[in-house]
């Protein structure tokens, strides 16, 4: 049994719908988000340059299952890490380089102790106890 080997006669398209896949992967609120900010059309008919099998006779992208889930992972964690870096713009994650990982480390920010916004303990009556 061969694999199927599919031609991306409509490039623009098909990139389009996989960043909204990929985007509503993460988070169905997706469509309040202007994905452009995110990744451009551009940037992913690059991933799948880079990412196709070839070539038909008609210059069209030769995608197999394989490559198709391939580009729509790295559109996924495109998206994703954009999406942390903007966090960290608005002061709302720390992060940092990680040597050993060779790659950004994001992590929630620590409330202040004197936060007022921060929930208060409920103290226990001691006739409860």
């Amino acid at each position: 049994m061969s694999e199927e080997i599919y031609a991306i006669n409509n490039l623009d398209g098909y990139v389009s719908q996989m960043r909204e896949a990929a985007a509503k992967n993460i988070s169905e609120n997706s469509h309040e988000d202007n994905l452009d900010d995110y990744i451009s059309i551009n940037q992913m008919v690059g991933l799948v340059k880079s990412n196709c099998l070839g070539y038909d006779d008609n210059n069209y992208p030769l995608l197999n299952e394989d490559a198709n889930q391939k580009i729509f992972d790295e559109i996924t964690i495109w998206i994703h890490n954009i999406g942390l870096a903007k966090l960290a713009a608005q002061d709302l994650v720390e992060c940092a380089w990680d040597d050993e990982l060779n790659e950004m480390v994001f992590w929630q920010k620590e409330t202040p102790k004197n936060d007022k916004s921060k929930p208060k303990r409920k103290r226990k009556r001691k006739d409860s106890q």
